[in-house]
């Protein structure tokens, strides 16, 4: 009787153990699939996250091209300049920025005036809203279109612009750059969303701009059942959502994002059967060994019946059967590779087998009765325990991953444990299995890391069999020649070159393969649409240990555009088109030809000096007359066998050949100076423009056309830096001193950006009362390498460069921010002083500039002073006066720097609106010892007295000059005797002490 219960119990154990496997397996199931669909809507979510920082990447690209446009050329466009000096301008930018599909201006009635690609479209955007937006709105900055078909090419495309406006701030006009939808599906493409995903950009009304995969037919379609447009009107800018897609019914995971600050909205669909790939395969995995298990269990239950009914009379027999079972047991579990085990609930070992003796290299007695702490070391004892225990906590099945150390190698192993169950359902134990993974770890490893370089390098790449018929090519193949995966897969390269490539070639490419396994050359072949690809290929064997060839790869570069540039290059003309002259490509030929020939000579290189001032005065047409007249009266110097070419801009070279002159190169030289320094009428008015020259000999000074260009270029900038109407002849350290300069000015671009500009502030105090009024602005630069670059050294060269433009706005900014952190902090107010120079004065909208950064900074103007020059006030007087009126009228003060230094004038004083006139160092400084001195600063505060003017002076550092400035009535002072310029934090302390 006892004998049937048992039988009884145990198959009912059996088919519970068996549904509580079944019901592990199914919520595991389900668990996984649902952490598979979360982790594709984190990836999407991240995709889309990348995507907005590329669309806004791009923005600011095309912004600093059209910002920087609007800077140098808005004033151009007021003028009308022709479109030969313009549009080379915005060829510039496109060749900078390539994917962007073209640069142009329209006038305030919207009608093109410009464009990069030369030839202007007949079509009106003033209807268009970016363009009303910008005309009527004086403040508008950048402004960017929705998805719009554009009127030139027919395309969708989304438009960047930005407002121009006259000298006087009227609307002329605006310029704009267009991204077409195939820069974004180029881009999109590269990204790996699977198979079967996509990733579209819409506009906020949800109407398509780009896709990938591409969706032709779907551009500037709607789609209406989309749930975003609701989600977005509910305050939600980015999410998740499952469905179908509405414009190719693919169930996918879509992750979705509304891009701060544009009008547009990223979507990233995975499709879900490429998600849940790997978990059908696991299912059916499941599913198969259910199937097998349940089949095993029915059997089982038929022999354990047939076993009931005859229990009574084989039971002797199935004694005998239960031995053999036990046997048949402890031979399975050895069966398992794997290790394997079975624990009481203390945690010792009951049953192991010997794939888990072997891995612990341990006999079975040392391993039964023992707990993991007693057999593995602390830490990893640590990390199982806590399995065991989470088995307990859940009741369930659990998988742990754990990194032993075996064979002094960590190793990582997959652990799953299981409860196991006695009569009464009490957890009597757990049971367990482990697998070492490491060579699924290193496995999955390298084929990511195969797959990530396969998938984005940028060549394109073919893998072929040992019969070099394809097996499988990256997307670069497809991007490059239109073929993919299904028009070559199984057909050797030849076959699809063939046509294109002549047959000889091919036979000699395929002996070389035979003989020696590599094949690198060029080949013009054909897209599959038809058209011409000129391409690069690197073939090699790839072999197995025994050497023996089972693969190829083809390694091959798409060289379009390095043809088209080499075509178009050979295509340009050698000659100038205004003056006639060869320009600088035709003149480097002739200057080749010379050198080749071994004729003996001199190279001139001459720069015109005052050109941007006649341009400024007259017009671009009168610049242009003034080279043509230049030219024609080098012409008339040149003797058979010498060379004239214009190189570019306002520079000519000349080839002088001294066989058989008289004259030295100094000579011809001079001569060349003196011919170009008579007048010449431009519209009615003599106009006298001097040159510089720069003067190389040939074979002494260089044996090739770059040498010999890059020495003369030396010569003339060392010329022009020493004055005008001057020449100088090559040497060496001009070169080093070029290099040095053109460092500095390189390192200067990135230094503001990079935060190594930094301004310090020396004290202005009253002599009267001892009291700090105020700070003068100093700007430091602080470079990695040369440690502090003296502001004699590296201003200049921002002047020169225009990069003072940007640094001289950060300077006004930063120093008006400051000023108005102190005061916020609780200190007295006091006037901060920033120097303008003349680029500054005479290249901005200086009123408009200051009154942004009092607007911006929250200073009030009074605070602010502005210090000038007398370079700025000799160069445009009338124009200057009118600004110094209009800063005047923001309230801002207004002081002369270094006066006495330049082109001193009293009519200064009197015609302009200055409130202060800063004594120059250089006679603070030695007025103890020089009586002129002394006189001068007398005279310049006795005059400034008269005319009620305030006068402080600079570079003061003894009690003897401080004392003799307070007897004669000085205002103020600043110099080394208060205090060294000091960084912003040092201020508050260094006021608080000449207060007390």
């Amino acid at each position: 009787m006892a004998a049937k219960w048992s039988l009884r119990f145990g198959a009912l154990a059996v088919v519970v153990l068996c549904l509580g496997l079944f019901g592990w397996v199914g919520l595991d199931l389900h668990q996984s699939r649902e952490r598979e669909l979360q982790a594709a809507e984190h990836a999407g979510g991240t995709l889309a996250k990348l995507l907005e920082g590329h669309l806004q990447g791009a923005a600011r690209q095309i912004d600093q091209h059209l910002s920087d446009f609007v800077l140098r050329f808005q004033f151009a466009v007021a003028d009308r300049t022709p479109r030969a000096v313009l549009e080379p301008e915005l060829q510039r930018y496109l060749s900078r920025f390539s994917e962007v599909h073209s640069f142009r201006v329209a006038d305030a009635e919207g009608r093109y005036l410009y464009d990069a690609s030369g030839v202007l479209a007949d079509v009106n955007i003033a209807d268009r809203q970016y363009f009303i937006e910008l005309r009527d709105n004086p403040g508008a900055e950048l402004v960017i279109s929705p998805p719009i078909v554009s009127r030139v090419t027919n395309t969708m495309v989304i438009v960047f612009a930005r407002r121009l406006q006259d000298r006087a701030g009227n609307f002329i006009g605006i310029v704009l750059g267009t991204l077409r939808a195939d820069y974004f599906e180029r881009y999109y493409r590269a990204l790996d969303v699977g198979p079967h995903g996509v990733i579209a950009l819409w506009s906020r009304d949800f109407e398509l701009f780009a896709r990938w995969p591409q969706l032709p037919a779907g551009q500037g379609k709607t789609v209406d059942d989309s749930p975003i447009p609701a989600r977005l009107q509910a305050g939600q800018t980015a999410g998740t959502f499952r469905r179908a897609a509405g414009l190719d019914g693919e169930k996918r995971v879509f992750s979705y994002r509304a891009v701060d600050g544009f009008p547009f909205i990223f979507s990233v669909g995975l499709a879900e059967r490429d998600v849940l790939a790997e978990w059908q395969r696991r299912a059916l995995t499941y599913g198969v060994l259910g199937v097998v298990l349940l089949i095993a269990l029915i059997a089982l239950i038929r022999a354990w019946g047939r076993g009931y009914r005859q229990a009574e009379e084989l039971a002797e027999k199935m004694t005998r059967a239960y031995a053999e079972k036990t046997r048949e047991g402890r031979a399975l579990l050895d069966s398992i590779p794997d290790p394997a085990w079975l624990l009481d609930n203390d945690g010792r070992f009951l049953a192991v087998n010997e794939a888990y003796c072997r891995s612990k290299g341990m006999s079975m007695d040392d391993i039964l009765g023992r707990t993991v702490e007693q057999i593995f070391p602390a830490e990893e004892a640590k990390r199982l325990r806590e399995g065991q225990l989470e088995v307990y906590r859940k009741g369930e099945p659990v998988r742990q991953l754990v990194w032993l150390q075996l064979g002094g190698q960590s190793r990582p192993f997959e652990f799953l444990r299981v409860p196991v169950y006695g009569d009464q359902g009490e957890v009597t134990g757990l049971a367990g299995v482990a697998w070492d993974v490491t060579e699924r770890y290193q496995a999955e490893e390298r084929q990511r890391l195969i797959t990530h370089f396969f998938d984005h390098v940028s060549d394109a790449v073919l893998i072929l069999d040992a019969e070099r018929r394809v097996l499988t090519l990256n997307p670069a193949v497809t991007a490059i020649s239109g073929y993919d995966l299904a028009d070559l897969k199984g057909k050797p390269p030849r076959s699809i070159i063939g046509a294109s490539v002549e047959p000889e070639l091919l036979d000699a490419i395929s002996l070389g393969l035979e003989e020696h396994g590599v094949w690198r050359g060029e080949l013009d072949t054909t897209c599959k649409d038809g058209s011409p690809l000129p391409i690069y290929c690197n073939i090699s064997a790839i072999r197995d240990d025994d050497g023996k060839i089972v693969n190829w790869s083809v390694f091959v570069t798409d060289l379009s555009e390095r043809k088209a540039a080499e075509a178009r290059i050979e295509s340009l003309t050698h000659v100038d088109q205004l003056t006639e002259l060869p320009n600088r490509q035709g003149f480097s030929r002739m200057l080749e030809e010379w050198l080749a020939a071994g004729k003996p000579g001199v190279l001139i290189v001459i720069d015109l000096d005052q050109l941007s001032r006649i341009n400024d005065a007259f017009g671009h047409s009168a610049g242009d007359t003034m080279l043509r007249r230049v030219s024609s009266r080098l012409r008339k110097m040149l003797r058979d066998g010498d060379v004239l070419g214009r190189l570019g801009g306002d520079q000519f070279g000349l080839l002088i050949s001294l066989a058989g002159r008289s004259q030295t190169a100094e000579v011809v030289a001079r001569n060349v100076l003196d011919n170009m320094a008579r007048p010449v009428t431009i519209e009615g008015s003599e106009v006298v423009s001097t040159v510089c020259a720069g003067i190389c000999l040939l074979g002494a000074d260089g044996n090739e056309v770059a040498t010999l260009l890059r020495n003369a270029d030396a010569a003339l900038h060392h010329a022009k830096t020493s004055g005008q109407n001057l020449f100088r002849f090559f040497s060496a350290d001009m070169n080093v001193r070029m290099a040095e300069r053109l460092r500095l000015e390189s390192d200067l671009r990135g230094a503001l950006g990079r935060g190594e500009l930094a301004l310090h502030y020396q004290p202005q105090v009253d002599l009267k009362s001892g009291e700090i009024v105020g700070f003068e602005s100093l700007l430091r630069w602080q470079h990695p390498e040369l440690g502090m670059v003296s502001p004699v050294e590296f201003i200049p060269v921002a002047e020169e460069s225009r990069l003072i433009l940007p640094i001289g706005a950060w300077v006004l900014e930063e120093a008006c921010r400051q000023n108005k952190a102190w005061q916020d902090a609780g200190m007295a107010p006091k006037v901060v002083a920033v120097n303008l120079s003349a680029v500054q004065f005479h290249s901005l909208d200086v009123v408009s500039a200051v009154s942004k950064v009092l607007a911006v900074t929250g200073l009030e103007a009074r605070f602010l002073e502005l210090e000038i020059t007398e370079s700025v006030i000799v160069e445009d007087p009338e124009r200057v006066v009118r600004i110094m009126d209009e800063l005047k009228a923001l309230g801002v003060g207004l002081s002369i720097d270094d006066f006495g230094t330049g082109y001193s004038s009293l009519a200064y004083l009197k015609r302009f609106p200055i409130d202060k006139i800063k004594i120059d160092r250089s006679f603070v400084r030695d007025l103890e010892r020089n009586a002129n001195d002394a006189a001068i600063i007398r005279m310049v505060i006795g005059i400034a007295a008269e005319l009620e003017r305030k006068v402080i002076a600079e570079g003061v550092e003894t009690i003897e000059q401080l004392e003799f400035l307070r007897r004669h009535n000085c205002d103020e002072y600043q110099g080394y005797y208060c205090s060294r310029p000091v960084s912003a934090d040092a201020i508050p302390a260094l006021v608080a002490r000449h207060r007390a």
